[in-house]
């Protein structure tokens, strides 16, 4: 059973890190949206040497106005990235914690405790309620670590 919270640990972080990950690019390529279309308006309007009319500087404070909201977003989507990661490192070495104490023959309560802390972290991400199979893979790896008997793995080993 050691092995199988060791697995379910290993592939449960995988994947909230692989979804750390592109929740991060996703969160940086939001952050600066508004302002490199605005300057690239801008220069465009320049190289062309027209400049900008006032019926264009008006439609460029509506865009600005409508992609305020893209910052915002970027905020929440580095909150997910964030708790994310977290996510993965504490399912991580929650499991190996808890492999490496059932191999000893003890119980693997601090081990459980980090991946259900793992969990945990993961519906924090804000409006994103559950990173998805991430998050089961860590609950399954928590439950057994806490229902494993030690002398049995100890003696599978």
């Amino acid at each position: 059973m050691r092995v199988a919270i060791l697995v379910l640990g290993i592939i449960g972080s995988i994947l909230a890190l692989a979804f750390g990950a592109c929740a991060g690019a996703c969160a940086g390529a939001l952050g600066g949206l508004d302002d490199a279309i605005v300057q690239g308006v801008t220069e465009a309007a320049e190289e062309s040497g027209e400049g900008l009319s006032e019926e264009d500087k008006e439609g460029l404070a509506e865009l600005q106005e409508e992609l305020a909201g893209a910052d915002e977003a970027a905020s929440d989507l580095g909150n997910v990235a964030m708790f994310a990661s977290v996510q993965g490192i504490l399912g991580l070495i929650g499991s190996i914690m808890a492999f490496i104490a059932l191999g000893k023959g003890n119980k693997a309560t601090t081990g459980g405790v980090l991946i259900l802390v793992a969990v945990v972290a993961s519906l924090w991400a804000g409006g994103f309620p559950s990173i998805g199979v991430s998050n089961a893979l860590h609950l399954i790896a928590g439950i057994l670590a806490f229902v494993a008997a030690p002398a049995a793995a100890a003696a599978e080993a």
